[in-house]
C-alpha cells in the first residue's frame, strides 16, 4: 500500500513543529531560565534579607515594648511619689489662706521639711521656683539652675519648669552624675508637677540605667539567638547574612576575624573607599546593592570574588542588614540547568520523532482502508464494507461504526425520503390552518365585540336620560378595553401572550381621548415592567385599568398640575398594579362606587388583594400573583 500524502504533511509538520521549538527554546526559552535562574538566586538572598530584617524588627519590637513598660512603670511610681508631696504643700496653702500672716513661715517649713524625705536608693524630692531657683533639695538648696545643662548641653531645670507651666505636669530625661564618688552620667527620668498658687515646681526623679542594663542583657541574648540561625543560613553555596551598626561596628558575620571588630577602616578591593561607607551609601542612595570584590570561605585573603551584597536598615538598634551571594555562583546554577535542558530536549525531540512514525503508521493503515471503501459508498457500492480485522481501539470502533452505518442506511433509505416529505407536509398544513383559525377567531371577536359597541352607542343616542346615556358609554368603554387586546392578537404571529406596557398605553391614551377635549393637556405618567401576559389576565387588568383611569380623568384632573400615574411591576412572585392621581382624594363619607366594585370583583378572580390610598390624591394598589 502506497503511503499516504497526508502521512507526509503531518510527518513534515511535527518535523517544523519541532524544529521551531528546538530553535525557541535555544534563542528564547533558555535565556529566559538563565535570567529567572539568577533572579530566583537573587530572591532567595532578598527573600532571606527580609526574613533576617522581620527577626531583628520582632527582637525590636519585643525590646522595645519592655523598655515601654519599665519606663511607664518608673512614671507611675514618680507621679504617685509626687503627688504625696504636692498634697503636703497645699495642705500647707489652705493653711495659709486662713492665716496670710504665717504664709512665709508655712512655706519655709515646707522647704525644710521636703529637703529631708528620701526614698528607695537615696533617691529624693525638690521643689523649684518660676527662675529655675531650686528652693528646697537636699544638696543644692538655694543654686540657680538657669544655666546648668547636662552632658549633652540639654538644660534641666528650666526645662522641667516649662513643661510645668505649661501642661501643670510632665516628664523629662537627662543625664547627671550619681554622687560625688562615682563621676560617670547616667540617664536620668524626672518628673515636675505645677504649684500655681506658690509659682513652684515640685518633682522627682530616678536613675534608669537599670533599665538600659536590662535592655542590653536581653539585647546580647538576642545577638547570641541571631548568630545561631545566621550562621546556619547559606545563601546560595557560600552567601551569607551580616549585620554591621552605623559606627562601622560588625555585629554578626560568617568570617569569625570579622566578627566584634570594628569596620571602618577596611577598604573596598581595588578601590580607595572604605567597604562600610560603600554599604551605607549604597542603602541611602535607595538602590540598597552593592557590587563589589570580596574573598571566599575557602579562600580568604584572595579578594577576586565577584559578590553582591543587599542591604536593610533597622533604626531601633540602629543596624545594617546585609544579605550576600557570589555572582558566579549564582551563572553556575544556571549554566547547569541549560545544559541539563539542552540534552533533555534533544533527548525528547528524537523520541517524539521516533514514535510519531511507528503512531502515524498504525494509525494510517486502517484509515486508508477505510477511505477506500468510503469511496466505494460514494460510487454507489453501499455493500462495501471494512473486512479487515477489528482493532479494540477507537480505529476498531470507527471501523465497526462504519459497518453498522452502512447497514442502517441500506434499510432507511429506500423509505427515508417519503417519509420526511409526507410528514413536512402535514405539519405545514395544520401549522398554516392553526394560526389562520386563531387570527380569525380574534378578528371575529374584535370585530363583534366593536358591533356590540355600536349598538349600545346607538341605543344611547336615541336615550335622552344621561344617566342611562353615561351608563351606556361606560359598558362601552370596557367592550373597547377587550377589543383592543383582540386585535393585538389578530396582528401577533405568537398568541400565547401580549404585551403589557403596549396594551395599557394603547387603552389609557383611548381613554384620555374619549374624556377629554384637549388630550395633550392631561399629564399621564407610566412606570410598566417588560411584562407579557396571557389573555385572561390582561383582560382582567384592562378593565381595572379602564375603571381607575375613567374615574381619575373624570374626577381628578380637574386642574393643569393634575397628573395620572400608571404603574405595573414585578415584585418577586407577585404583581403591582396601581393607579395614582394627585387630585383632591376620596372626601369623608364617599363610599364605592359601581367602577370600584368591579375593580374589586376583578382583583378576586385575579386572587389578589386591593388597597385604596387617600391623602394627596387618591391611589387604588392591586397585588396579585404573577401568572405562570
Amino acid at each position: 500500500m502506497r503511503i499516504p500524502k497526508i502521512f507526509f504533511k503531518i510527518f513534515a509538520a511535527i518535523f517544523v513543529l519541532t524544529a521551531i521549538y528546538i530553535l525557541f527554546v535555544f534563542y528564547f526559552f533558555i535565556p529566559k531560565i538563565e535570567n529567572k535562574t539568577i533572579f530566583l538566586e537573587n530572591s532567595l538572598g532578598k527573600a532571606q534579607l527580609q526574613k533576617t530584617v522581620q527577626l531583628v524588627d520582632s527582637y525590636a519590637e519585643r525590646l522595645e515594648e519592655y523598655e515601654a513598660m519599665a519606663l511607664e512603670s518608673r512614671k507611675d511610681e514618680l507621679k504617685q511619689l509626687t503627688d504625696v508631696i504636692y498634697d503636703i504643700v497645699e495642705v500647707n496653702y489652705k493653711q495659709s489662706l486662713q492665716n496670710p500672716a504665717k504664709t512665709q513661715e508655712l512655706q519655709q517649713n515646707v522647704l525644710n521639711l521636703v529637703s529631708k524625705i528620701k526614698y528607695a536608693n537615696n533617691d529624693y524630692f525638690y521643689i523649684s521656683d518660676y527662675n529655675s531657683t531650686l528652693l528646697s533639695h537636699p544638696y543644692l538648696q538655694g543654686q540657680n539652675f538657669s544655666n546648668v545643662t547636662d552632658i549633652y548641653g540639654n538644660l534641666i531645670v528650666p526645662k522641667l519648669v516649662e513643661i510645668a507651666k505649661k501642661d501643670n505636669e510632665g516628664y523629662i530625661r537627662y543625664w547627671w552624675k550619681k554622687n560625688t564618688i562615682d563621676n560617670t552620667p547616667y540617664e536620668k527620668l524626672t518628673y515636675a508637677r505645677n504649684f500655681a498658687p506658690w509659682q513652684w515646681v515640685i518633682g522627682t526623679g530616678v536613675y534608669i540605667d537599670d533599665i538600659h542594663r536590662e535592655v542590653q542583657k536581653r539585647k546580647n541574648e538576642m545577638i547570641g539567638k541571631l548568630k545561631t540561625i545566621l550562621n546556619n543560613t547559606k545563601i546560595g553555596n557560600n552567601g551569607y547574612v551580616y549585620i554591621f551598626d552605623e559606627n562601622g561596628n560588625m555585629i554578626i558575620h560568617k568570617n569569625k576575624e570579622l566578627e566584634g571588630k570594628n569596620f571602618r577602616s577596611y577598604l573596598n578591593p581595588g578601590k580607595s573607599t572604605y567597604i562600610i561607607d560603600d554599604l551605607i551609601k549604597a542603602y541611602k542612595s535607595g538602590e540598597k546593592t552593592l557590587y563589589y570584590n570580596w574573598d571566599k570561605p575557602n579562600d580568604r585573603g584572595n579578594f577576586k570574588y565577584k559578590k553582591v551584597s543587599w542591604i536593610e536598615y533597622e533604626p531601633y538598634f540602629k543596624w545594617y542588614i546585609c544579605s550576600s551571594e557570589y555572582i558566579d555562583e549564582a551563572y553556575a546554577d544556571s549554566e547547569n540547568l541549560k545544559d541539563f535542558m539542552i540534552y533533555s530536549i534533544l533527548i525528547m525531540v528524537v523520541l517524539i520523532i521516533l514514535l510519531g512514525l511507528y503512531f502515524l503508521k498504525q494509525i494510517f493503515e486502517p484509515v486508508l482502508t477505510l477511505a477506500h471503501n468510503a469511496q466505494e459508498v460514494i460510487d454507489g457500492n453501499l455493500d462495501a464494507r471494512y473486512t479487515d480485522k477489528i482493532r479494540n481501539d477507537e480505529i476498531g470502533l470507527l471501523a465497526l461504526q462504519y459497518n453498522t452505518m452502512l447497514d442502517r442506511i441500506k434499510e432507511q433509505m429506500e423509505t427515508l425520503d417519503t417519509k420526511v416529505k409526507e410528514k413536512t407536509q402535514k405539519l405545514r398544513v395544520a401549522l398554516n390552518e392553526k394560526e389562520l383559525l386563531l387570527k380569525e377567531v380574534n378578528h371575529r371577536v374584535k370585530n363583534n365585540l366593536n358591533v356590540i359597541s355600536s349598538i349600545i352607542g346607538l341605543q344611547a343616542f336615541h336615550n335622552n336620560d344621561k344617566d342611562m346615556q353615561h351608563f351606556i358609554e361606560t359598558i362601552q368603554h370596557r367592550i373597547h378595553s377587550m377589543s383592543i387586546a383582540h386585535e393585538m392578537l389578530s396582528k401577533k404571529s405568537k398568541v400565547s401572550s401580549l404585551d403589557v406596557e403596549d396594551y395599557i398605553r394603547h387603552l389609557v391614551e383611548s381613554l384620555i381621548e374619549a374624556y377629554t377635549e384637549d388630550p395633550s393637556s392631561c399629564k399621564c405618567i407610566y412606570e410598566i415592567d417588560e411584562l407579557h401576559f396571557d389573555l385572561d389576565t390582561l383582560l382582567s387588568c384592562g378593565l381595572i385599568v379602564n375603571e381607575l383611569v375613567t374615574n381619575a380623568i373624570k374626577y381628578a384632573l380637574l386642574q393643569e398640575e393634575n397628573y395620572l400615574k400608571i404603574t405595573i411591576k414585578e415584585d418577586g412572585n407577585n404583581i403591582i398594579l396601581s393607579v395614582k392621581d394627585n387630585g383632591k382624594g376620596l372626601q369623608k363619607g364617599e363610599g364605592f362606587g359601581v367602577g370600584l366594585e368591579l375593580v374589586a370583583i376583578l382583583t378576586e378572580q385575579l386572587q389578589g388583594s386591593m388597597r385604596v390610598l387617600s391623602g394627596n390624591g387618591t391611589e387604588i394598589i392591586i397585588n396579585f400573583p404573577k401568572p405562570t
